[in-house]
């Protein structure tokens, strides 16, 4: 069972706090946790905050509803996202500046029954930096995979459940491909999760035209020798 986390924020104390200091301090907590994702959950009288810790979700605290609606438009907010929009999913992205850490947030939300919206934030550091040999738990798959980048056409498919490195092995073999193959690799992402000046990265933005089909074929012009998508 998940252990209930201590409540180091008393409900009280939230009114007088800003809703920067509430939600930075949430950020704050969690990464020292050490949690993947944080979900900000509608309920009926309040918001119920859970973390994602070593795969499992872990209530954290509950929070008046006042509070839960504005810490969702304050997230809404930093990530570029339509704060008036609460019918439709919405997705988007902002960085967090650590010192000595830089911390990339995805943020996802989602309209529920109750015509509140929940919002998930998924926590990427930008700091972690694997080899493809540490990732692999065969010791044959790494050459494979390698061998597999190194022919000029074909499909690699990721797949698996929520934090199971997808994006991580993803950004991995990427990494290694324009270093040490010289190839020419672009993304197009919804939204971009981490960003590396190694390659380049486009994101989808429907309102500026920019959807996986038009940019998709922007990309084909773009002398790529690999798309990410």
């Amino acid at each position: 069972m998940s252990k209930l986390l201590p409540n180091k924020i008393k409900g009280g104390v939230l009114f007088h706090m800003s809703i920067e200091k509430v939600a930075d301090l949430l950020l704050e907590q969690a990464i020292r946790l050490g949690a993947t994702d944080i979900h900000i959950i509608p309920r009926q009288d309040d918001y119920l905050i859970q973390l994602r810790l070593y795969g499992r979700i872990t209530p954290h605290r509950p929070m008046p509803i006042k509070i839960g609606e504005r810490l969702v438009s304050h997230f809404k907010f930093i990530a570029s996202l339509d704060i008036g929009e609460k019918r439709k999913p919405q997705s988007g992205s902002f960085k967090l500046g650590i010192p000595h850490q830089q911390t990339s947030l995805r943020i996802s939300t989602l309209p529920t029954a109750n015509s509140n919206e929940s919002l998930v934030i998924r926590i990427l550091s930008n700091n972690q930096s694997f080899s493809i040999e540490k990732m692999s738990l065969f010791p044959h798959s790494p050459a494979k995979l390698m061998s597999l980048l190194l022919h000029s056409h074909g499909l690699l498919l990721f797949t698996g459940p929520t934090g199971s490195g997808k994006s991580t092995t993803m950004y991995t073999l990427v990494e290694k491909c324009v270093n040490q193959n010289m190839r020419n690799v672009i993304t197009l992402e919804d939204p971009i999760e981490m960003k590396n000046d190694h390659f380049l990265q486009v994101q989808v933005n429907e309102k500026a035209g920019i959807t996986y089909s038009s940019g998709l074929k922007a990309i084909l012009r773009h002398d790529p020798d690999m798309i990410i998508a």
